[in-house]
């Protein structure tokens, strides 16, 4: 089954990448690699796009008359493709372009990945009205990313049945598929002799614990390191070994760099903590090789598969991960490593958040901190799992080793493209035939393509906040407390929280009570703003100043 790629020859500077370039250029050398096609079309804008495709095609020994730059206006060469495939789920305007030639003559396929921005939530929000069908497709990554863009079509289907009195299938497919990973190159940079020579440039000693992490430092977008931070502050007071933080990557800008380092400094004394630049010329294979444990705590909406889990299992290294979106769906609880509990307010404490997003007054910066402000992990349970792997050098070989072997049967790019080629001969089975009826859902009523994040993302943390749960406060010490709100990598938008002279009065309450229902502490401070008190305690419970508990069955 032979396939037509999108590829517009924009390439970012291997200094800043960010996830989805990576994902497609890996995509993109593994299409050549293993799809089973003799001719490799490509849809480009121009010769230096399609030159660009070319070289990659040599890279994997593909011969440049193989590779058949086509017209993304000529629908006979796409008719011959069978499929147009983008590595975005922006397909509309394709589907509007083959209405004019024939709407069974080819198949569109996106690809989603992160789909928390304004513009992407649009692009799901015209699903339901665009000429697309059951012979067109929308990869997802993890079933959270199915989950998210579902929300938004049952939010546009809930609309047209109340403005028009219809309810609309949902006209395309939304299969399941990860993302790949090249064990083979993970295994090189991951080598023995890779990690005795990055671990004595970086002065890590023998009985050093190292926790790794790969990724943009980014606390507003990407992934909040406070706590990763505290966490790695307690096992350090407790373990028999040195611990050692390192954060292998590029902080986005001054901003996060600033929140890291204070961060750092205010809560870290005990545990050693590193930076390793990305693109550091004495690590161009990354700093793979010198960690113990690699550590990845999402909690960011922004974040859809969460590929470096499954580099760092194909690696050989235990995982220890926020239970997250994509993540859940990779690293198995006790098995390849530990997955972490999460939090977040319950759908309709989100709805200021939407709100200001749709009307201007937050960026999508902004957006995504005031959703990750509110979002936790279990720190408890982080605490307790870097102890065990820490102190136990065969747990981290055994959940290292079955990593491996998961990776090589699961995410190994030979088996992702046979997945993809599965896929696109499926889709021309379902336009010559036509007729799949998908069925489509309904949702409650807000602007379709700007919901509450809690809720559009509900399916992202293990649960949600439940005002039946208890809250307990862990930290007494009140200048420790003062300092905790401060951090400027907790506080991001405090107008989404309580007013800060009324947290005194909360965290007084809990002091007195200790442990109590959440329902009885919002009545005994008397709020009658559920949404802010949720959100508020969410941000307390990432600071670490509370421990949540979720209600018994």
């Amino acid at each position: 089954m032979t396939a037509a790629i999108s590829f517009d020859g924009h390439w970012p500077e291997d200094e800043t990448p960010i996830g989805i370039d990576v994902a497609t250029r890996q995509f993109l050398r593994a299409h050549f690699r293993y799809a089973q096609q003799d001719k490799f079309f490509c849809v480009c804008p121009d010769e230096t796009a399609a030159t660009l495709y070319r070289k990659f095609g040599a890279e994997e020994d593909v011969a440049a008359e193989r590779c058949i730059a086509i017209n993304q206006n000529d629908a006979e060469a796409l008719e011959t493709a069978g499929c147009l495939i983008r590595y975005d789920p922006g397909i509309i305007k394709y589907a509007w372009a083959r209405r004019y030639h024939g709407e069974n003559r080819y198949s569109l396929c996106g690809i989603a990945h992160a789909c928390a921005s304004g513009s992407v939530m649009d692009i799901f929000g015209q699903y339901l009205t665009a000429p697309l069908h059951p012979w067109d497709a929308v990869i997802c990554p993890s079933q959270a990313i199915k989950g998210a863009i579902n929300s938004i079509l049952e939010g546009w289907g809930a609309y047209l049945d109340e403005k028009f009195g219809i309810k609309p299938a949902t006209p395309l497919n939304l299969p399941v598929i990860p993302l790949g990973v090249d064990t083979v190159d993970m295994a090189k940079r991951a080598s023995k002799d890779a990690r005795v020579a990055q671990r004595k440039r970086l002065g890590i000693g023998d009985s050093e614990i190292v926790l790794l992490y790969v990724g943009r430092l980014n606390h507003l977008a990407k992934s909040n390191p406070i706590s990763l931070l505290i966490a790695a502050e307690q096992a350090a007071k407790r373990c028999d070994h040195p611990i050692r933080v390192i954060f292998n990557g590029y902080y986005h800008d001054e901003v996060n760099q600033e929140a890291f380092e204070q961060g750092i400094q205010a809560l870290c004394d005990t545990v050693t903590v590193s930076h390793v630049r990305h693109g550091d010329p004495e690590f161009p294979d990354g700093a793979w090789a010198a960690g113990d444990i690699f550590c990845s705590l999402p909690d960011n909406i922004q974040e859809s598969f969460g590929l470096t889990p499954v580099e760092a299992m194909a690696s050989g290294l235990p995982v220890i991960a926020s239970d997250w979106n994509g993540y859940r769906e990779t690293v198995r609880d006790g098995v390849d490593g530990f997955m972490i509990p999460t939090f977040m307010p319950p759908a309709g404490a989100g709805e200021v958040i939407a709100y200001r997003y749709f009307a201007g007054q937050f960026t999508y910066g902004d957006y995504l901190g005031a959703t990750s402000q509110a979002t936790s992990v279990d720190l408890t349970a982080l605490t307790e799992s870097i102890l065990a792997l820490a102190g136990d050098r065969n747990l981290r070989r055994s959940m290292g080793e079955a990593g491996k072997r998961r990776t090589h049967r699961n995410f190994e790019w030979s088996r992702v493209i046979t997945s993809y080629e599965t896929l696109w001969q499926e889709l021309a089975h379902r336009r010559a035939s036509g007729n799949a009826t998908p069925s489509g859902p309904t949702s409650d009523l807000q602007h379709p393509s700007r919901p509450d994040p809690f809720k559009m993302f509900s399916r992202f943390p293990t649960q949600a906040l439940d005002l039946s749960g208890s809250v307990t406060l862990v930290e007494t010490t009140w200048p420790v407390v003062l300092e905790r709100i401060q951090l400027k990598l907790g506080l991001v938008q405090a107008d989404v929280l309580m007013e800060l002279e009324e947290l005194p009065g909360l965290v007084g309450e809990l002091e007195a009570r200790k442990t109590i229902r959440l329902r009885d502490l919002a009545d005994i401070i008397g709020t009658t703003e559920f949404s802010k008190f949720l959100i508020t305690v969410g941000w307390l419970l990432k600071l670490g100043l509370c421990r949540y508990d979720p209600p018994g069955p």
